[in-house]
């Protein structure tokens, strides 16, 4: 299967092209830069592989929540493909793609992007099931949704972070947390790949970024619309 995978959720953009098994992957992570050098970043892996657009089966990319910047980039993206090679486009939250690797494994897991300073974009599992939805909440909220008598398993580029802000915060919780991961590119590929033999479909145009939250822009907006 040849693909083609963008993790925009975090600030690090990571792009992959796969073929026959082999993989190249590069990693933007160069702030406000990204917009000008995704493209050529996409150019790039798929002259690796030998693949042009049209020996495609499919795009991937995660969808959200995370970074509205990043996630807007990497959609646009894949869609313009889509729309010029007709090549299936297929979202993946982003907090099931970076629980991906570990969802074999039992007990409570929770996977987490950091969203701003002490707070989380987050979402539970238990048995590889999702039993919370996707959210966004200050550490000290999540964490109340859990005793010390828990053990949890966190994933996710948070992951780090949020295990040494709950050790000042709660010594006594066992938690561990699944480092490093960079990017979740070959949780992509899988998850589409699943969901191709599964026969879902892709993602249709007018489908966008999963948010949890409003943006900063639309939080201004707001405030400036009240005050008026």
């Amino acid at each position: 299967m040849n693909s083609l995978a963008i993790d925009c959720a975090v600030s690090k953009i990571a792009i992959a092209a796969k073929k026959d098994g082999k993989m190249v992957k590069t990693v933007l992570d160069i702030g406000i830069r990204q917009s000008e050098k995704l493209l050529p970043a996409v150019d790039y892996v798929m002259r690796e592989m030998e693949l042009s657009p049209s020996d495609l089966t499919c795009t991937v990319t995660t969808l959200g929540p995370g970074t509205f910047t990043g996630l807007r980039l990497g959609l646009c993206t894949l869609k313009a493909l889509t729309l010029s090679n007709n090549v299936p486009l297929y979202g993946i939250p982003s907090l099931d793609a970076y629980h991906w690797n570990i969802r074999n494994v039992g007990g409570i897991h929770l996977s987490v992007i950091e969203s701003k300073e002490e707070e989380y974009f987050y979402s539970v599992f238990d048995g590889g099931k999702k039993i919370h939805e996707d959210d966004d909440k200050h550490i000290d909220e999540i964490l109340s949704m859990f005793s010390e008598e828990d053990t949890l398993l966190v994933s996710g580029p948070g992951a780090a972070s949020f295990v040494e802000q709950t050790r000042e915060r709660k010594p006594l919780l066992k938690l561990s947390a699944i480092t490093p991961w960079t990017d979740c590119c070959e949780s992509l590929f899988e998850m589409a790949e699943e969901k191709i033999s599964r026969k879902e479909k892709p993602l249709e145009d007018y489908d966008g970024p999963l948010y949890v939250r409003k943006s900063e822009a639309e939080i201004v907006y707001e405030q400036n619309q009240k005050k008026e």
